[in-house]
């Protein structure tokens, strides 16, 4: 088992203790990134990651820690605060290691590999990503967050191991690798059994939770990719056997902790069952994907109430991540700039009492907060305790009282948050708002309002004139400065995109189709080899060969998207060689990736289209 041999590259260390010569500085001071600029006042000699730190390694002889974080990540601020600023856990680090911090929105095919590692050899994985690698590459040990004094004791075992029989631990991590291959590959070679429908049901079954909505009994997550299948599976094929299910997830969404009832938005998830307490990270690509599904939603229902939650959503987006360019920030941050998790959306008895009149009070406390415990010290998020015609019936007002009373309260609530700092990760990325661009199309398609218009307009020309050179797309820009090149998912989910607004705008209609025509086949052409998808097309280190296809994480699968645009685009229709390789490339989805359709949720409507 791989997890066993890995572990044996920590306990074979001894004590032997041979210091390295001091040769670093911190790299990361007014870095474009808010995440690697965060870490700058860090006593840790942080480097980038690149090919000259990779070289330093090798030069010092030293392995590397590769920190994996991101902005809005709460527990990233934790372990910088306990452990990337203590002196003593600093000078371990600069003395017996080069370490390298790594915004993953920046990197996310290096990201998913050692996120792939961590979970392999862990069971679990997430961030702060903390992954120690040979001088060539190798994954040697992986960890999340952990407290300062047991981080310190991982450090001096790694230090000691490493100065006592270094090419023990490389020759072991190399094997571990090979193992890592194998693994992998056993995996690729199961076959489905089932139909990609019978798959999504079976599944969809087995994972839903019938009490409460979404899927699983821990952490929950929105799975977008997922419930728009079953809205496909709904509207396409008339199946309705979730339909009651799909209603209560979408209900408890946007009703409960997961939506920020007074500024819009939703958080990236909650962290129990009932949906009532959430990490308050918002990302875009939540946010986007999240505004598309209501409105889908609000289309086959017929709900102007999922309607209202997908416009209200792009409202946020255009209001709060919008910047002068036409692009969409990242996130922002779960936490202020004192630390404090939550406290910019929280409310406490005091600040009420101070902020609104009697007859408000009431009605909030009715609507909003009830006698929900605070889950905090800085008070309680406002969360529906029931349907607005049930709480007016309990206060003995109209509908439209209750409904009157709570818009001014949440005006005047919405001006004192605004005094209230919230910390924002300012990084346009090309994927994500890609999923904004589709978004915003969705909002302009339902309604036919400029408002969604216009800004999308904008969105596609940022992406058309700042983002692509007619060769190659990037991921980010600092101005005129490219700070990450482009992976696979950049270049199908712009390619989607741009694929949304040209069905929403004529006039350009035929310039994005071109475009997306090119960014489909140089996803074809430099991320599909040997019958295997990879998300970059230029790694540092030892890699491995590639997967049939990419699942749906928080992103939709981009492998299945650049295959869906394959099948519509009217020129790459007539492409014969390129369906041949889609061809191939389903027949083996539907071969060895069936029997867990639910976690490529995007290759259903292309494997039963087929």
């Amino acid at each position: 088992m791989l997890r066993r041999f890995i572990v044996v590259l920590v306990l074979t260390a001894t004590n032997t203790v041979l210091a390295g010569t001091a040769a670093l500085q911190n790299q990361l001071a007014n870095h474009p990134s808010p995440y690697l600029a965060m870490h700058a006042e860090d006593p840790v000699d942080w480097q980038v990651w690149n090919r000259a730190t990779l070289q330093k390694a090798r030069e010092l002889n030293r392995p590397l820690l590769v920190s994996i974080g991101y902005f809005s990540c709460h527990w990233c601020h934790v372990m910088q605060r306990e452990s990337y600023q203590d002196p003593l856990l600093a000078k371990l680090l600069n003395d017996y290691f080069v370490p390298v911090k790594v915004d993953r929105e920046l990197a996310p095919a290096l990201d998913a590999h050692l996120i792939e590692f961590v979970q392999l050899t862990r069971g679990q994985a997430g961030w702060p990503l903390n992954v120690f690698l040979t001088p060539d590459g190798y994954p040697m040990l992986g960890m999340t967050y952990v407290p300062a004094d047991r981080f310190r004791g991982i450090l001096e075992g790694l230090r000691d191991g490493w100065n006592t029989d270094s090419p023990q631990l490389q020759r072991q991590s190399r094997a571990a690798m090979a193992q890592w291959r194998q693994i992998r590959d056993s995996d690729t070679k199961k076959t489905a059994g089932l139909s990609a429908l019978q798959g999504m049901r079976v599944q969809t079954d087995q994972l839903k939770d019938e009490l409460a909505g979404g899927f699983g009994q821990q952490n929950k997550f929105p799975m977008v990719s997922q419930l728009r299948a079953l809205l496909w599976m709904r509207e396409q094929l008339d199946d309705k056997a979730h339909d009651g299910f799909i209603r209560l997830t979408l209900d408890r969404m946007a009703n409960q902790g997961l939506h920020d009832e007074l500024g819009g938005g939703f958080f990236r998830y909650v962290t129990d069952p009932a949906w009532q307490v959430p990490h308050y990270e918002k990302m875009l690509y939540d946010n986007a994907q999240l505004a598309a599904l209501y409105l889908q939603a609000a289309g086959q229902f017929q709900s102007p109430y999922y309607q209202s939650i997908g416009l209200s959503t792009l409202d946020f987006l255009l209001r709060e991540m919008q910047r002068d360019d036409g692009y969409l920030i990242s996130s922002f941050s779960a936490v202020d700039e004192q630390g404090r998790e939550g406290f910019y959306y929280r409310w406490d008895d005091a600040e009420l009492e101070q902020l609104l009149t009697g007859g408000q009070i009431e009605a909030v406390r009715a609507a909003w907060f009830g006698t929900q415990p605070a889950h905090s010290e800085y008070g309680k998020l406002p969360i529906w305790q029931g349907t607005a015609a049930d709480i007016a019936e309990s206060l003995g007002w109209s509908a439209t009282r209750l409904d009157e009373v709570l818009a001014s309260a949440r005006k005047k609530l919405l001006n004192a948050r605004s005094g209230r700092s919230l910390l924002a990760d300012d990084k346009g990325l090309a994927a994500w708002n890609g999923l904004a661009l589709s978004a915003l199309a969705a909002g302009y398609a339902a309604t036919g309002d400029a408002r969604y218009g216009k800004p999308a307009d904008r969105l596609a020309g940022y992406i058309s004139d700042s983002l692509w050179d007619g060769d190659h797309l990037v991921r980010a820009r600092d101005g005129t400065r490219v700070i990450a090149e482009a992976t696979l998912e950049d270049y199908a989910l712009v390619a989607q995109g741009l694929w949304d607004w040209s069905e929403q705008d004529p006039q350009k209609k035929d310039r994005y189709q071109k475009l997306v025509e090119q960014m489909v086949r140089i996803a074809w052409q430099r991320y599909y080899r040997n019958k295997r998808w990879i998300q970059s097309d230029t790694p540092l280190i030892p890699m491995l060969d590639g997967v049939v296809a990419l699942d749906d994480s928080p992103l939709p699968s981009p492998t299945a998207i650049a295959t869906r645009l394959s099948r519509q685009h009217p020129a790459l229709k007539k492409d014969t060689e390129l369906q041949n390789r889609v061809d191939v490339h389903l027949d083996q989805v539907r071969a060895y990736l069936g029997g867990s359709i639910f976690w490529y949720a995007s290759y259903v409507e292309l494997l039963e289209t087929e």
